[in-house]
């Protein structure tokens, strides 16, 4: 089961997608969250059209993007960026990787259905698990 270079290379193309991804969210929700950046963009577009823009409607904006818990989402990514760690590990067993891969690749689309970033990772742990379980391996 040594010729598995092309899973390999996906599972890793994956995993460093998802920690990518996890900074993103993680840097996304330190900024978002931050009162002084509110005041600030509230100013910017005040500056730049001229206008004030409702109150309601930017603390509705802010209101809405603060309560989504950005510190669970980025330890999620990264959990599922383990569990490609782990399918790594055991890829000598095809069938527990893809096992693994199809099963992180999954959690990704209902975890995080609302998300387009980790879409690219969870295809490439998806397409890696069927070709660990569909692909049968050459003789040496």
């Amino acid at each position: 089961m040594k010729n598995r270079k092309a899973e390999k290379i996906l599972v890793i193309c994956g995993i460093i997608l998802f920690i990518i991804g996890a900074g993103f969210v993680f840097l996304f929700g330190t900024v978002i969250t931050n009162t002084d950046f509110e005041t600030f963009l509230n100013q910017a577009v005040q500056k730049e059209t001229g206008q004030d823009i409702p109150a309601e409607e930017f603390e509705g904006f802010f209101e809405q993007a603060q309560s989504i818990n950005y510190g669970l989402h980025t330890g999620l990514m990264l959990l599922i960026a383990a569990v490609g760690v782990v399918a790594l590990f055991t890829r000598n067993s095809s069938l527990l990787s893809g096992i693994f891969l199809l099963a992180g690749a999954g959690t990704t689309v209902i975890i995080f259905w609302w998300m387009m970033l980790p879409f690219l990772p969870a295809l490439l742990y998806f397409i890696a698990g069927l070709m660990f379980l569909l692909r049968k391996p050459q003789a040496a």
